[in-house]
């Protein structure tokens, strides 16, 4: 399979891996782990984070990781 003009051909070995199936991996295995070592009626962990500098891409980072903390 070629593509664009001296482009060399997608080898047939790669394996294209979505972010979103290693998150789902990691986040079952936090929810099993909490479970695990929790009662049913803990408080839900708290997530402390503090930005080192205002740097754009880290306050977004962080926006997006407070968003995913309190959806799971």
């Amino acid at each position: 399979m070629a593509s664009a003009a001296g482009a060399q051909p997608v080898p047939k070995t790669c394996k294209v891996i979505l972010a979103e199936t290693i998150a789902k991996k990691l986040l079952q295995e936090a929810r099993e782990t909490l479970a695990s070592i929790q009662g049913p009626n803990a408080p839900r962990p708290t997530l402390a984070a503090f930005l080192a500098n205002d740097d754009p891409a880290a306050v977004q980072y962080a926006s997006w990781s407070k968003k995913t903390c309190e959806e799971k």
